[in-house]
Order: C-alpha cells, then sequence, then structure tokens
C-alpha cells in the first residue's frame, strides 16, 4: 500500500473535505472509513460484497476525519480512480457495475442453493437488489 502523505497544496483533491469539530467524531470516522476500505476490499473476492459503495463510504468518512487519510484513499492507485470519478462526476464505471452484478448474482445463487434460512435468503437478496437499483440508476460519464 502506498503510505500515507500529508496533502499538499499544490494537489488539489477538489474541494477540500470538512472534519468533523470534535476529537472523538474525527477518531470514529477514521475507523470507519478504515472498516469500510477492508469490508470493500474483502467484497473484491467475496460475491455480494458491494466493494465500490463501501470505497464510497470510506471516502465520506475520511473526509470527516482525516485529511491525510482522504488525500490517501482519493490517490490511492486502486480505489482513488473509483472515488475521484464519483466525486467529480456522480457515476460508477460500468465495467464496476457489471463487476457488482456479477458478483452479486453468484452470491445470491449460492445462497439459495446452500443457506437453509428462506427469510434471510429473502432479506439478503432484497438488500442485494436494492444495491443494484442504486448503482445501476447512477451515470457513467467519465
Amino acid at each position: 500500500m502506498m503510505p500515507m502523505q500529508p496533502a499538499k497544496p499544490d494537489q488539489k483533491i477538489g474541494k477540500q473535505p470538512k472534519l468533523a469539530k470534535s476529537a472523538i467524531i474525527r477518531w470514529l470516522c477514521i475507523i470507519l472509513a478504515w472498516a469500510c476500505i477492508i469490508i470493500g476490499t474483502i467484497g473484491i473476492v467475496v460475491p455480494g460484497l458491494p466493494t465500490i459503495d463501501f470505497y464510497i463510504l470510506a471516502g465520506f468518512f475520511a473526509a470527516k476525519g482525516s485529511q491525510r487519510l482522504h488525500f490517501w484513499i482519493y490517490h490511492n492507485r486502486f480505489i482513488g480512480p473509483i472515488l475521484q470519478q464519483w466525486h467529480e462526476h456522480r457515476s460508477i464505471p460500468r465495467k464496476a457495475k457489471y463487476i457488482s452484478l456479477i458478483s452479486m448474482s453468484i452470491a445470491a445463487g449460492i445462497m439459495i442453493w446452500k443457506v437453509p434460512h428462506p427469510l434471510f435468503v429473502g432479506i439478503t437478496i432484497g438488500c442485494m437488489v436494492l444495491v443494484q437499483v442504486w448503482l445501476w440508476t447512477r451515470s457513467e460519464k467519465i
């Protein structure tokens, strides 16, 4: 991973993030940002976990908790391009949408096949459908 570096004035990340005023809230946001990064990264290999959504949340929490962390996430070679596109255009790349759709479909199929609790499966698949609806209603412009 790229080491964290403080934001430099000549390197713009759009509008500077507005940190939370309370130190407790800032620390909570930093912890949540790291949790979202970890969950999003796990979502790359675990079908059904919405990677992009967690990365967007990580960017949001980092902006409230730490300028250094926000700068690192925003300029990370893996996470950064997705966040930059979201921040600048409120859009998600089509490739990311397809990857999300395929992984969630595989996860739903495995759950239907293996999980013996229909209510849990139904609720989980319902959440997946809502995430997909949200994802596919976002623009794709670059």
